[in-house]
């Protein structure tokens, strides 16, 4: 399947109605972000293209917008997608003999997908920016509290200059003027490592930037590879064609030729770092400013009808969601059959942002082996920021939430069920007790050899004022006193009397009582460090009682000192929105999401 331009891809999508082109003027400065936020929400999201916005280049949002695009675009499921060839190669691992001439023809094949450097100069840069100025780029800007215009979607080439080996990564970049961005790369991640090494050796890192090209590539620089392995191999693997590349004119940098954008330049590595941010991020929860490396812009380049491509997260539900489920299907075999065999089904909910709540289901076969599980996943790649891991028999439905809520009812005891551990987290995570650093918890809710006896916790809770019974066992509070509340709770579940008493308790702020179930389960998890906010509770020895402090924290609880607001778009820019949207053509009308949480408006980017 061939690489195409982000230009040839809209017009592929353009000849199935699979795009809404908008010729009305949207302005990228809050007004395309909310178009974008309020189709990607809705029962028709697709791909939205605004050829009217203050510049010479359309802007495509949403391209990811559904999961039939999603496989479209990365080749997952047709009869030689990616998924079938996958399944193919474990199983032949399997085989007896394990290396037949099958499973080296296979290695074979994704030998051949090695990217392909051309050296012709690339269609991607036959025009030039006499004057590079990416104020001239359609950059939008995303929430009220975003420091500024940021691209969302670029693809970041930088390059080892010990062994010359390039790596591609996705970081936002913050605009500060007509020549110079942020970059706001992480410590853990490939470009940071190679910065790294260019300021020990005292030297300007070379870097280019691309933007558009296949969507392909927005996949594999977000994906979960191992370090060393070249994400445009998975690109090649995914389409099951080469990637071809050409020479950026000014770095020694190879880039794919189907890019729609180049931008080349330098970060120089003795210079001090910059503010980078706030920004508005996929947790839903403005992230904090910190300070990132400068990227000085030198040339600037463009393929003809080049397509600027953009993104807007936040509050799930978002395109990014299908990022994850991507994950799931490519890198899940590869889990099962290699890194952790007892694993045979696993599911990342989007209202957990991918790292903050995984399902995960085994054939127990001995005690301890949920404990296993919990480890294993700690140890692996970025599931090290696992916050919450739930591990459940073979019967469980990881998808459907009636069957996972049965067996957390019937298995789950917190007294003897749950494991606490600390590791990484992710640096956008806003309540981990320290920066980068926090608490995880894993439940074990496989049968046990001696069967729970029937659980009476519902008892305790009844006539309680603001309680929402989420299951047998789940229930959550909404209060404005969480720490009042807790110790109430405590001392009321230590005098209990009667036994068999077991459950999780949940105690979240009064304000997001209206939310639906989905979005106080994202609320929750985002809002925790398990290591400070769960509490066993015991009385005797069959009951137990979970409590989770999943509430807005005084500032002494985080390091940097206040609790982020909520991305939440301002009532200026909702009610203009509203007027236009049926004169943008965008379909049925959608109430702008926001509107959820008007309750958390704030006036800056902390609550």
């Amino acid at each position: 399947m061939a690489f195409y331009s982000l230009a040839k891809w809209v017009s592929l999508l353009r000849e199935k109605g699979e795009v809404c082109e908008i010729n009305e003027y949207v302005s990228p400065e809050l007004e395309i972000s909310e178009f974008a936020d309020r189709i990607t929400n809705s029962n028709n999201s697709k791909p939205l293209l605004f050829k009217n916005n203050g510049t010479d280049f359309p802007v495509l949002v949403n391209l990811f917008a559904n999961s039939d695009l999603t496989n479209r675009f990365l080749n997952l499921e047709n009869e030689k997608g990616a998924i079938n060839r996958i399944e193919k190669i474990l199983s032949l691992l399997k085989s007896k003999p394990r290396f037949s001439i099958d499973f080296f023809s296979s290695l074979w094949e994704m030998r051949n997908l090695s990217p392909k450097k051309l050296r012709k100069s690339g269609t991607c840069m036959e025009n030039e920016m006499d004057f590079p100025d990416i104020s001239k780029f359609p950059v939008i800007k995303s929430w009220p509290f975003d420091g500024g215009r940021f691209l969302t979607l670029p693809l970041v080439h930088t390059i080892d200059p010990e062994t010359g080996i390039q790596n591609m990564g996705m970081y936002r970049m913050q605009v500060f003027d007509g020549k110079s961005t942020g970059m706001h790369w992480h410590k853990h991640k490939g470009g940071a490592a190679h910065f790294e090494k260019w300021k020990k050796l005292g030297k300007q890192m070379p870097v280019t930037v691309t933007l558009g090209g296949d969507p392909t590539f927005i996949y594999a620089a977000t994906a979960p590879v191992p370090d060393g392995f070249s994400e445009y191999m998975l690109a090649g693997f995914l389409k099951n064609e080469k990637v071809k590349l050409v020479k950026s004119k000014t770095n020694d940098i190879w880039i794919p030729e189907c890019s729609d954008f180049v931008i080349e330049g330098y970060i120089d590595t003795s210079e001090p770092f910059r503010t980078e941010g706030p920004f508005g991020d996929h947790t839903g929860f403005y992230s904090i400013p910190d300070e990132y490396p400068v990227f000085h812009i030198t040339k600037i380049s463009f393929r003809k009808n080049a397509v600027y491509p953009a993104t807007v997260v936040g509050v799930p539900k978002k395109e990014d969601r299908f990022f994850g489920m991507a994950t799931t299907k490519i890198f899940l075999p590869l889990i099962k059959n290699i890194l952790i065999p007892e694993i045979t089904d696993m599911f990342l909910p989007e209202e957990g942002g991918f790292h903050n709540l995984a399902l995960v289901k085994t054939q127990k076969k001995y005690r301890g082996q949920a404990e296993k599980i919990f480890h294993a996943m700690w140890g692996a790649g970025q599931m090290m920021f696992m916050k919450n891991i739930f591990v459940f028999d073979e019967n469980v439905d990881l998808r459907n939430l009636a069957s996972v809520l049965s067996a957390i009812d019937n298995n789950f005891d917190p007294s003897s069920g749950l494991i606490f551990s600390k590791g990484p987290s992710d640096v956008l995570d806003h309540a981990a007790k320290e920066f980068s650093f926090g608490g995880k918890a894993g439940f074990d809710c496989t049968a046990k050899e001696k069967t729970l006896k029937e659980n009476n916790i519902s008892s305790f809770f009844k006539g309680c004022e603001n309680i929402k019974k989420i299951s047998n066992s789940i229930f959550v509070l909404f209060t404005n006193s969480p720490v009042e509340d807790s110790n109430s709770i405590i001392q009321g579940f230590k005098n209990e009397k009667s036994i068999n008493n077991r459950g999780i308790l949940i105690i979240t702020d009064l304000n997001t009582q209206g939310f639906s179930n989905s979005k106080i389960l994202w609320y929750i998890l985002a809002n925790i460090d398990p290591n400070r906010d769960y509490s066993i509770i015991c009385n005797g020895q069959s009951n137990s009682l979970l409590l989770i402090n999943a509430s807005v924290k005084d500032k002494k609880a985080v390091p940097h000192g206040n609790w982020p607001a909520i991305t939440i778009m301002s009532d200026e820019i909702i009610k203009k929105v509203d007027l236009m949207w049926n004169r943008c053509d965008t379909g049925e009308f959608v109430e702008s999401p926001s509107k959820e949480f008007s309750m958390f408006k704030s006036n800056s980017h902390y609550m």
